[in-house]
């Protein structure tokens, strides 16, 4: 990425360190595991030789993959269906409770005794 990206005139530290920040925790995580500490306390050099090492590594594990097909009998849901399918039995839960709650009002104001129910 630092080689297709315009330097606009910054030094290679000062790219580096752009670079490191906008990486995902994760793999800052994985680049100061890698060093033995902090990526940052590394000289540009060093670092550099790390990202390149891991990033020819990463690339070569992509392409010794072998490919595995997903079984088609598998129902794959996105998150918004799963949040939404969620939100649909808590609110049918919530309509269960309201209605029962609604029964024992009528009933203690009906002079009848509360006799819980199981949901």
């Amino acid at each position: 990425m630092l080689r297709k990206t315009l330097t606009h005139g910054l030094s290679e530290p000062t790219q580096l360190n752009i670079f490191i920040d906008g990486l995902r925790p994760q793999s800052k995580q994985l680049l100061d595991a890698s060093t033995g500490g902090k990526i940052k306390l590394k000289t540009p050099e060093e670092a550099m030789e790390l990202i390149e090492n891991m990033s020819a590594s990463d690339h070569a594990i992509l392409h010794d993959r072998v490919h595995q097909p997903t079984k088609k009998s598998l129902l794959e849901l996105s998150s918004q269906y799963v949040v939404l399918v969620q939100n649909k039995l808590l609110s049918r839960k919530l309509e269960i409770l309201i209605e029962t709650l609604s029964k024992l009002l009528t009933n203690f104001s009906n002079g009848q005794p509360l006799q819980p129910s199981v949901l």
